[in-house]
């Protein structure tokens, strides 16, 4: 189901409870309680709606009514900000918490599905983009990003449109229920007038008239995919196993690599650079600056499983090489470790040099996006100017893309310095062997560890013929 089918079943059950109102009048007290704390859970719910769209509170929570009157009769300001203080001014109550029960009448059982279709809605859009934390998916970047932010507070708008026609007719209604429902809710009662005699009405058409027939993106959201379970590396020749295969993926495969794949590379590397040995020749400060600008791409998602395999192998990597911290009392071979870790600096030189292809390559393809320059924009009837982020795509010649491959050509800088009297000389057997697997086969280890053995072997004395 989509974000958009439970905010269409929220609008439809709010029509039904308004629809049964002059006809449905509730019966016993408890039918009265469970329908009016119905209705604060609707207005709750679509204050915390409005924090997933635009990524956070805009405002308090917790400002008393004489206050958000002021501020909703101010005609400079955010609307956004406006819409939420009505929202959570609507939901507060000043009756005493209550545990109701169900509602039996069909007014409450409509503001209850309501209230539960609009909760579903934002569940959807919270498992793409957590408030207060980094998005989970490429969706969920992009709603950080601003798309479609206006439409869907238009959304909201919509639905407290229809709230307020429901509390319209509340009083009535509590009036015609049970003798003692109006004079026990009288408060509810108040509560129902405000919303309609302030100027919440008023915000609501500015938001709508700020959409400005703005297309919904959010409509065809749908929850992301259930990634599945991971498996975990335990030692050092599997990390081996899955950082070299990752490279050898991308060295044939450079048109299928994605900003992602060069965020988990480069983490991955930085791990295993900052913890081996001085000796290993893994140069942390280079892949750090990498790893910064990596992060600093956008892209679309890896395409097709045997892409998306390769980040989550990447990823395992850095899990392994970053381990959580252990309980006290459980043991670490912290030696082996180390040699491992060693073991796998010995696969980022090669590392390095494909990334830089293929981050040339993806840029080539126009497959980044990376943030252009920040432009000042008005906000509507105010003095105030915002900051806007625009996003633009990266090509060859950006600075970004620049920069990821300098700090990736000063891995292998260093890489050759580390070595002087060996890399050299074996430079024309690592090209014979790093990636000698074809096209068509699966990523392989043994080009791998014929590559590194490259490096390692004892080359032959030159003979005094070959000196002369």
């Amino acid at each position: 189901m989509t974000y958009g089918h439970w905010l269409s079943r929220a609008h439809d059950e709010l029509a039904g409870a308004q629809a049964r109102l002059p006809s449905n009048p509730a019966v016993t007290l408890d039918d009265v309680e469970a329908t009016v704390v119905a209705r604060h859970r609707v207005y709750t719910r679509l204050a915390k709606l409005v924090e997933f769209v635009i990524g956070g509170q805009p405002a308090r929570a917790d400002i008393d009514r004489s206050t958000v009157d002021i501020a909703l009769q101010m005609q400079a300001g955010n609307h956004t900000t406006r819409l939420y203080l009505g929202l959570t001014a609507a939901a507060r109550s000043d009756l005493p918490a209550v545990h109701p029960t169900a509602a039996i009448g069909r007014v409450g059982r409509h503001l209850e599905s309501a209230a539960e279709a609009v909760a579903v809605a934002g569940e959807i859009l919270a498992s793409h983009a957590p408030p207060a934390r980094e998005p989970l998916t490429p969706e969920g970047t992009a709603i950080r990003a601003g798309a479609g932010r206006k439409a869907g507070l238009a959304d909201i708008a919509a639905l407290t449109k229809t709230m307020l026609a429901i509390d319209a007719e509340l009083p009535e209604w509590l009036s015609s229920s049970h003798r003692l429902a109006y004079r026990a809710f009288e408060t509810v009662a108040d509560e129902a007038r405000w919303t309609n005699d302030s100027y919440l009405t008023e915000v609501l058409h500015q938001v709508t008239s700020d959409a400005d027939g703005a297309p919904s993106l959010l409509h065809l959201l749908e929850p992301p995919p259930v990634s599945p379970a991971r498996r975990a590396i335990s030692d050092g020749a599997s990390a081996r196993t899955s950082l070299v295969a990752a490279r050898d993926w991308m060295h044939r495969n450079p048109d299928e690599v994605r900003a992602l794949h060069l965020a988990k590379a480069t983490q991955a590397a930085l791990a295993v650079s900052a913890l081996a040995s001085p000796g290993a020749g893994a140069d942390w400060r280079s892949w750090s600056t990498a790893a910064h600008v990596a992060g600093q791409f956008r892209g679309t998602p890896p395409h097709g499983p045997e892409a998306a395999r390769m980040a989550r192998e990447l990823d395992l990597v850095t899990r392994w090489v970053r381990p959580e911290p252990r309980r006290p009392g459980q043991g670490i071979r912290r030696g082996f470790r180390l040699e491992a870790i060693d073991e796998l600096a010995g696969v980022l030189p090669s590392l390095s040099e494909v990334l830089d292809a293929a981050t040339l390559t993806a840029a080539r393809h126009r497959h980044f996006f990376v943030v252009g320059r920040r432009e000042l924009e008005r906000v509507p009837r105010s003095l105030v100017y915002h900051a806007v982020e625009r996003w633009c795509v990266a090509l060859p010649n950006a600075e970004q893309v620049y920069r990821l491959r300098s700090a990736l050509a000063a891995v292998g800088t260093s890489a050759l310095a580390s070595a002087p009297s060996q890399l050299p000389r074996t430079a024309p057997r690592l090209a014979r062997l790093a990636f000698a697997a074809t096209a068509e086969a699966k990523p392989s280890q043994h080009t791998g560890r014929a590559a590194d053995r490259a490096v390692q072997e004892p080359l032959p004395r030159a003979s005094r013929s070959g000196r002369r």
